[in-house]
């Protein structure tokens, strides 16, 4: 059996110098005892600045699928092209969930605490908004398409809530979902990521630091307003992994086979 892992940057972190925000979600005990191995689930934000060596050595790593969620102006401007033909690559356009949060960033007069409820506002839409692309990730797994990667462009929002709905079908406890939730903390070096780019999140970040961080960090209040909203919508996390993604009782069983020490 695998050694379980503890919550620290440094054992979940790549050694990826030019990656943002990669690490292995696995190695985590469930409320069973059991553990997430290690080597089958990663999860990023964007890999367009990847190094040929670090593209080298995450080809190393035998990814078979990557669940990409950013929308295709993202896919355009930050490609990802580390990987061949052989790895099944999901991706879908669509719009929703952004306006508000643009709104928020264009207005002058916006506050810390604005752009903070805007955040925890947007994770009750989340689940709803990207439910096609779950369902996409769930199905690879089930096909055994692993080690798989899930990404956005920070690794922490779209993907961290991706993490969270395998992490929790796999049963570990939520407290330790959370915990591996805030390790973007640790490994997201938004100052080198933002020189790297001429955005209007980059521009806000020299003029408005403080207004735009809660756009930057992973709050825990952030995951709770998720976990909220299923618990309101569904009965609770299983009831939308059943009901809205088609992972009942059995699926989650075939996973932990799968997945589980």
């Amino acid at each position: 059996m695998s050694e379980t892992i503890s919550l620290s940057a440094t054992r979940h972190g790549l050694p990826l110098g030019s990656a943002f925000n990669l690490r292995d979600f696995g190695g985590y005990a469930t409320a069973e005892g059991r553990c997430v191995k290690r080597g089958v689930l990663y999860r990023s934000g964007t890999m367009a600045l990847l190094t040929d060596a670090d593209a080298e050595q995450l080809r190393s790593f035998g990814i078979k699928a990557i669940c990409d969620f950013r929308r295709g102006n993202e896919r355009t401007a930050e490609p990802t092209h580390w990987h061949g033909a052989e790895v099944d690559y999901f991706c879908r356009d669509y719009t929703e969930s952004s306006g508000l949060l643009g709104e928020i960033l264009k207005r002058d007069g916006a506050t810390a605490e604005d752009m903070r409820a805007t955040m925890i506002a947007l994770y009750r839409d989340i689940p709803v908004d990207h439910a096609e692309s779950y369902r996409a990730m769930f199905a690879r797994i089930a096909e055994g398409r692993v080690p798989l990667l899930i990404n956005c462009s920070a690794g922490k929002d779209r993907t961290g809530v991706g993490a969270a709905l395998v992490l929790a079908a796999l049963g570990v406890p939520r407290a330790t979902i959370v915990q591996d939730y805030l390790l973007t903390n640790d490994h997201a070096d938004w100052e080198w990521l933002l020189a790297q780019r001429n955005t209007l999140v980059a521009r806000m970040r020299q003029a408005r630091a403080e207004t735009l961080r809660p756009l930057l960090v992973a709050d825990a209040a952030y995951l709770d307003s998720l976990f909220a909203a299923l618990d309101e919508r569904h009965g609770g996390v299983d009831g939308y992994l059943a009901d809205v993604l088609g992972v009942d009782a059995a699926a989650r069983d075939a996973m932990r086979g799968m997945l589980l020490d």
